[in-house]
């Protein structure tokens, strides 16, 4: 085994919060060095003249390999698990830069409640509201402490929106229910779609509270921390599962690796496969051990500090294989706490609007171009008479509808505009209709690309551009019945047990997509299209059909060991210099993308270690 020069602090990954990491240690005089599996990225050359939906949207180029790595999922655990084959529900990135090169880029800051949500829920409605066998905890910091944090990452990277709040001041225009922010956002927002204006239209009539999607794409160009000035967004069209070939859309290759590097104390081994954290006779991490898949030789690289910065699953599955006379259940697991409080996210499409003869252009800008509502989020709305907790974003506006993908999710023709068995009419009579529809009717969602013949082309010739949906992305609270472990019949291409996902939708969830779908479908009824198009029921949890990347949890972080697996910088308890980072730190997953908070988490750690962790190496921070 080769053996590698020690190092002050070794990642495991290249992404957002190796980047992050990294940049606040080497400016602080401390070496680092990222242990990467997949390759290099960056916008010249690897991301010009990229426009190929096959690609990089179907074949999915910038993901994981699942010939060699992929995890296993059931939905409760007394099913057996399969291993997944092909990309469906989610799409963990491969390569410098990891899922923030190909994100869709939406940047949120969680409300002060989804920080403090056992309490306060309980505070507000009763212990008896927490879902029974529901795992919900609070963070073991607050938003006070975090907000430092935010502006400098929205200020770092360049994110473009619109405050709601600054310093307790509500703002005409921005989101009336967000918390305090001390900075204006550095970017006025983004132009938005005509279908998001048509969206905010209607909401507003209906007496709720639009505003522009926040999103770490330029609005105009801007220069970060890395000195290099970027270019503001060319709306083209290609954005999610894309690298942006201006470096207009933020990622960890457009300002904190290249600020890194620049510093001469940053290096990254790419095609590097980490399989485990070593830890000597105290219990503590002396490094980790990697194959190079180029050349298949295995390598030990030494280091003072281990940082689990990978993709949530990873960062969990390495946790468990990590095992020694000191651990032997795995680092962090010492009570068996490693793997608890998976949580996803519920991201939906409920209602879509059919409007005949509209051209909406649909196919320029990004997913980001969308206007969005918080009225129904967080806590934001009573919940006493109400069967559920949590709440959803709201949107509507996104751009990136591609002819190849819109083909692949037009409604079917004849139930899209002349109704089917599963339809009522105007006065609730089912049957399926053969006249024209009437504006605002509401039919049954079928249709998923797989309707031929021409029927389907005249309806894709007609309509792919005059078709909008509304969708929601809701919370996902954690279950008894829902973790990540090590599956014990599946291997990897390396001989290491994959990951097993064991989840499910639960009743809380189905009651909160209901009572979703029908704020979407009253929103939608204003836009008056020609037809509605509706799924008023969520259906079971299917790991074969995309939804998000947002996997949550595993090593979540608290502030008793009893109940967590690290502190509030991510330090594990058991193994003092592990840290772990990212969204495997969220005891639940709130109703918005992960993404923001997990870079002011990094933040907040790379302060913490530059600052006060080196001084005195191995000791718990408090």
């Amino acid at each position: 085994m080769a053996r590698q020069r020690k190092v002050d602090v070794v990642t495991v990954g290249a992404g957002w919060t190796a980047a992050i990491l990294a940049w606040h240690l080497t400016k602080a005089g401390y070496s680092v060095v990222s242990i990467e599996q997949g390759p290099a990225r960056f916008a010249t050359p690897d991301f010009e003249h990229n426009h190929d939906s096959l690609r990089y949207s179907i074949r999915k180029a910038m993901m994981v390999d699942l010939s060699k790595e992929t995890w296993s999922w059931r939905p409760n655990p007394r099913a057996p698990s399969l291993p997944i084959r092909q990309f469906g529900s989610f799409h963990p990135g491969n390569g410098i830069g990891g899922a923030g090169v190909h994100w869709a880029a939406q940047t949120w800051r969680f409300y002060p409640s989804d920080m403090s949500y056992r309490s306060h829920h309980v505070a507000r409605y009763g212990q008896d509201m927490i879902p029974e066998g529901c795992t919900v905890q609070d963070w073991p910091l607050t938003y006070e402490e975090l907000e430092p944090y935010y502006t400098r990452m929205e200020y770092d990277i360049g994110v473009s929106g619109r405050s709601g709040n600054l310093g307790g001041r509500l703002q005409p225009g921005g989101n009336p229910f967000e918390a305090p922010r001390s900075r204006e956002y550095p970017l006025p927002p983004l132009v938005r779609s005509q279908a998001a204006d048509m969206f905010a239209d209607a909401a507003q009539g209906l007496g709720y509270h639009p505003f522009p999607q926040p999103a770490s794409i330029l609005s105009q160009a801007y220069r970060g921390v890395s000195g290099s000035e970027r270019s503001g967004c060319l709306l083209c069209g290609f954005c999610t599962r894309f690298g942006c070939e201006v470096d207009a859309k933020a990622s960890p290759v457009t300002d904190h690796i290249p600020a890194a590097l620049q510093t001469g104390l940053y290096g990254i081994r790419t095609e590097s496969k980490v399989h485990r954290v070593n830890t000597g006779p105290d219990g503590l991490a002396t490094g980790v051990t990697y194959t190079d898949l180029l050349t298949g030789e295995v390598h030990e690289q030494p280091a003072d500090v281990v940082v689990l910065s990978a993709f949530p699953l990873t960062n969990v599955k390495l946790l468990l294989l990590s095992r020694s006379s000191e651990h032997p259940n795995g680092v962090g697991n010492d009570r068996e706490r490693v793997g608890k409080n998976y949580s996803y996210q519920l991201s939906r499409g409920p209602v879509t609007g059919i409007f005949e003869g509209r051209r909406f252009r649909s196919y320029t800008g990004n997913s980001c171009m969308q206007n969005v509502i918080h009225d129904f989020n967080a806590d934001n709305f009573d919940h006493s008479d109400l069967d559920f907790i949590g709440g959803a974003s709201i949107a509507c506006g996104g751009g990136e509808n591609a002819p190849l993908l819109s083909a692949l999710s037009l409604p079917a023709a004849d139930q899209a505009l002349f109704g089917s068995a599963g339809d009522t009419d105007s006065n609730g009579n089912a049957g399926g209709r053969k006249r024209p529809p009437v504006a605002g009717e509401v039919g049954s969602l079928a249709g998923q690309g797989s309707e031929w013949g021409q029927a389907w082309k005249d309806n894709l010739r007609n309509n792919w551009d005059g078709i909008l949906g509304i969708g929601i992305q809701g919370e996902s609270l954690p279950y008894e019945d829902q973790y990540m472990d090590l599956d014990p019949v599946y291997k990897d291409a390396w001989g290491d047990p994959i990951l097993r996902i064991t989840f499910d939708f639960h009743d809380n969830d189905r009651n909160l997509y209901r009572y979703m779908a029908q704020r979407c479908l009253e929103i939608m009824r204003a836009m008056n299209p020609t037809r509605v198009v509706m799924t008023e029921e969520l259906a079971r949890y299917d790991v074969h059909t995309y939804q998000s990347t947002h996997n949550t949890g595993g090593a979540i972080m608290g502030a008793d060991p009893g109940d967590s697996v690290t502190n509030k910088y991510g330090q594990v308890w058991d193994t003092p210099n592990v840290f772990v980072t990212g969204a495997t730190l969220y005891p639940q997953n709130p109703g918005m993308n992960p993404t923001g908070p997990l870079m002011a988490l990094a933040y907040f750690t790379g302060d913490a270690l530059s600052t006060r962790y080196f001084r005195n190496a191995g000791e718990l921070l408090v």
